[in-house]
């Protein structure tokens, strides 16, 4: 039985993403995104699912840099949509309990997502936690009826919590992005994307140069993420993602061939099959 790794507590995002990815297996909870980075390389972990972007809050760059920072594949990707609740303690009046709530505990980005919420609801401060599960957990264990979490249904289940209000999120049309991660990657004949993490020569055009050679090959680029080289100030590691629907994956790795003239450095993080987002 396979053992994967994500970052959070039991009805976490991240568990549910990890429990559709494989139904079934040994999931193990991890307190921080480098802790789950830590277990995969150790060979502790068989794989990990990591959230790598929301279509509200943007990009996780943690995840981005730690994909740099350590030897991984990415074998796969999965599209959760995110729904956030408002959960507080059973409560013997549920009438008025929500203007009795004076803060509100969960992940940075989850309480940037319901940034509406908080306007409407001025009185109430937002708290941060270290994942959406883990700030259900918290509620539930303070008892306190002045303190609520935004997590998700499960977690409410998991967690002993009422749903005082369903839908916070600001736009309803809000998923976040994740990838699954293993030591080494598998054959995927399926395969349609593949990722990328390079640099750039430092020469004028560098990066058109590399856009064209993409749109000659007729490959989709899909995302491109710039983020800071430690000890190279205002040097830029790119993270790109390339869908090539239709095409065989022997045609892409022959461009990407290509692809080391115009570049400093090139690692390619997989090749893996993509998934429709609302399929």
């Amino acid at each position: 039985m396979k053992t994967i790794a994500y970052q959070g507590a039991l009805g976490a995002f991240s568990y549910i993403t990890a429990l559709k990815e494989f139904g079934e297996g040994t999931f193990i909870a991890l307190r921080t995104f480098k802790d789950v980075f830590e277990l995969v390389d150790s060979g502790k972990a068989d794989y990990a699912v990591v959230p790598i972007e929301n279509s509200l809050a943007g990009s996780i760059y943690e995840n981005y840099d730690l994909l740099n920072s350590y030897d991984m594949q990415i074998v796969g990707e999965r599209y959760t949509k995110v729904g956030h609740c408002l959960l507080a303690i059973p409560a013997l009046q549920k009438e008025g309990a929500l203007q009795k709530i004076t803060k509100v505990l969960s992940h940075p980005k989850a309480l940037e997502q319901c940034s509406c919420f908080f306007q409407e609801h001025p009185w109430i401060e937002a708290v941060v936690s270290t994942n959406t599960a883990a700030a259900a957990s918290e509620v539930s264990a303070m008892g306190n009826p002045a303190y609520a979490a935004i997590a998700s249904e499960t977690a409410a289940q998991f967690y002993g919590l009422e749903i005082l209000k369903k839908g916070l999120e600001d736009d309803p049309e809000n998923y976040t992005r994740f990838v699954t991660i293993a030591k080494t990657g598998k054959t995927d004949h399926d395969a349609d994307k593949c990722s990328l993490l390079l640099t750039l020569k430092h020469i004028p055009g560098a990066l058109a140069d590399m856009l064209k050679l993409f749109a000659d090959g007729d490959i989709n680029v899909t995302k491109i993420e710039s983020r800071p080289l430690r000890g190279r100030p205002f040097e830029y590691l790119f993270y790109v993602d390339l869908e090539f629907i239709g095409k065989r994956q022997q045609d892409v790795e022959q461009l990407l061939q290509q692809l080391w003239s115009k570049v400093q450095t090139l690692k390619i993080l997989g090749f893996y099959k993509s998934e429709d987002l609302h399929g």
